[in-house]
């Protein structure tokens, strides 16, 4: 509890207030009445305006023109409305399990939604190493966070400019409304690069158009004197939802930069005190980025502890709607070993044997974590690296987790696609720890146990040749094996001679022929006598016709 005290007019007024709701920078009226910063208010003469601070007996207050005056307690009518509240610690239900249970979502049906209404030919499956089309992947990715990014600026609305906008934007609107100047904008190359079906970018309201801020003058004179064709004017409304929907998407792409970065620590610490993440470790964030984080609270709180709650409400209703749970969710995570200060923790103790464990697990407030075993073996480095591997101690952390506990999904904030991305509300908890084995090490062990057909062993064995790590594929599958039989290729239509190599699709005649056990000219001319059966590029198709018609051209 505290006590508040101040006086009107001579008269001093007392108040016992809750500790956890006083504020000393909130303003109250010359009533005692607690006006909150961000609030709305009715005036007396009419008209209303939003409160962005206070001096005594004044308050400052934005006007819908978008004016800031000063003005007396007693101009102040009625409250309107209210910013919305800080929400209490909430209690997270349930715990983190280790491993898989039978809770879990099924990520064949997390693996559709993720992507629904997003262009199918730029899809990246969850058991694949990469999207066969990689600006249509990014297309999508674009297309993801654009609708992000209008959706958590919608939720964001309540918050003044005051505390989402930089200065000279909030000036220039200022401008604007008044009609000092008149806004332009034309557009640059990339508006039309952009626009293309098979562009990787959207076309960006802000980078890709250059703006200028003109007299109204020199605008009626350019206005008259050239064709307008090519300008556009945007006035004062568009012009601030554009910059908010930029500071939203500021917010979303700080954490893909770095997740401990400026914005991404002010995010964390917001989380931290809104959930009450006390069992959360801040151990390895330099001192200067938790400073910077704290700069950017002491101007914008508001806006980011709306952009935190945003962020989970939208998550939550988007599992609820997919009906999930519980999610299996896991983590790679690597450490130099070498570091005696900032070494390899206890809980990831190097003398264990291969064998999997559980273990105590202290993470961030935030942490990312995903949906693909495959991203998780990845984040602890790749094989075929002997310093690395020597050197750096790598492990992958698994559990299942209550849906309570996702804060973001690459199809609601922050969090990236092509990683199948969950940031999880962090604590101490305890997970199943495995050591790393490799991406590809991986990825081969997965096509090795799921291979039901003779096509499915071609690939993996294709795949495990170019990797080089052949010992794994069981002898009974190489052992007098050709090419694959027509009727078996007839099944496998347009894949039968997709074959591995070094994690890329590669349909060169070259890599066929090793594929297939025969000469050079016998896997040209099968090709061309099943590509009815089989999609043969058509580089791979001509290739095939000059090797066939060069032996022909062979004297006997």
């Amino acid at each position: 509890m505290a006590v508040y005290q101040w006086s009107r007019f001579g008269v001093q007024y007392k108040a016992v207030l809750d500790v956890k709701a006083y504020d000393p920078d909130q303003p109250r009226g010359w009533h005692g009445r607690w006006i909150q910063v961000g609030s709305v208010v009715r005036l007396h003469g009419g008209g209303q305006a939003t409160v962005v601070g206070n001096s005594g007996d004044w308050y400052q207050v934005r006007h819908t023109s978008g004016h800031v005056t000063t003005i007396h307690s007693r101009q102040i009518a009625a409250v309107v409305s209210t910013p919305a509240p800080a929400r209490a610690a909430r209690t997270r239900a349930g715990k983190v399990q280790p491993g898989q249970t039978a809770t879990a979502a099924d990520l064949a049906v997390l693996d559709e939604r993720l992507w629904a209404d997003l262009d199918p030919a730029g899809r990246l499956k969850l058991t694949e190493l990469e999207a066969k089309d990689h600006n249509l992947f990014m297309r999508n990715r674009a297309m993801a966070k654009r609708q992000i990014m209008q959706d958590l600026t919608r939720r964001i609305e309540h918050v003044d400019d005051e505390y989402v906008l930089e200065e000279p934007v909030r000036a220039a609107l200022a401008r604007i409304r008044s009609g000092e100047s008149v806004m332009v904008r034309s557009p640059t190359r990339a508006v039309a690069l952009h626009a293309q079906p098979d562009s990787p970018d959207l076309p960006n309201d802000l980078a890709d158009w250059t703006y200028q801020e003109v007299l109204p003058e020199e605008f009626e004179q350019a206005r008259q004197s050239m064709a307008m064709s090519d300008f556009e004017v945007i006035d004062a409304d568009r012009y601030r939802a554009l910059h908010r929907e930029s500071m939203v998407a500021a917010m979303i792409n700080a954490w893909a930069f770095d997740a401990v970065s400026p914005r991404s620590l002010a995010i964390q610490v917001v989380a931290r005190e809104q959930f009450g993440l006390e069992r959360t470790t801040m151990d390895g964030v330099k001192p200067h980025r938790l400073e910077m984080a704290g700069e950017i609270l002491d101007k914008q709180r508001p806006f980011v502890e709306a952009f935190v709650h945003g962020q989970y409400d939208a998550t939550q209703e988007w599992l609820r709607e997919a009906g999930v749970t519980h999610l299996h969710v896991l983590r790679g995570m690597v450490w130099d070993a070498t570091d005696t200060e900032e070494g390899v923790p206890a809980w990831a103790d190097r003398d264990r044997g291969p064998d999997a464990y559980e273990a105590d697990v202290p993470l961030r407030p935030l942490s990312s974590f995903t949906l693909s075993p495959f991203t998780a073996q990845e984040f602890v480095g790749q094989e075929g690296d002997t310093f690395e591997w020597i050197h750096e101690h790598g492990v992958v952390i698994d559990g299942t987790v209550p849906a309570a506990r996702v804060f973001a999904l690459p199809r609601t904030g922050i969090g990236c696609l092509n990683e199948w991305e969950a940031v999880l509300l962090g604590g101490t908890d305890r997970w199943r720890v495995v050591g790393r084995v490799g991406k590809y090490r991986f990825y081969l062990q997965h096509l090795i146990a799921t291979a039901g057909s003779r096509y499915e062993q071609f690939v993996a064995t294709e795949f495990a040749r170019s990797m080089g790590m052949m010992e794994m594929i069981p002898d009974s599958w190489t052992t007098g094996q050709k090419a694959l039989p027509v009727e078996e290729a007839a099944v496998a239509r347009k894949q039968a001679w997709d074959v591995w190599n070094g994690g890329r699709i590669a349909t060169d005649l070259d890599t066929c022929v090793k594929a297939s056990g025969m000469s050079r000219e016998e896997t040209a001319r099968d090709l061309l006598a099943r590509q009815h059966l089989v999609d043969v590029p058509a580089d791979l198709l001509e290739e095939c016709r000059r090797v066939v018609a060069t032996q022909n051209a062979t004297p006997a």
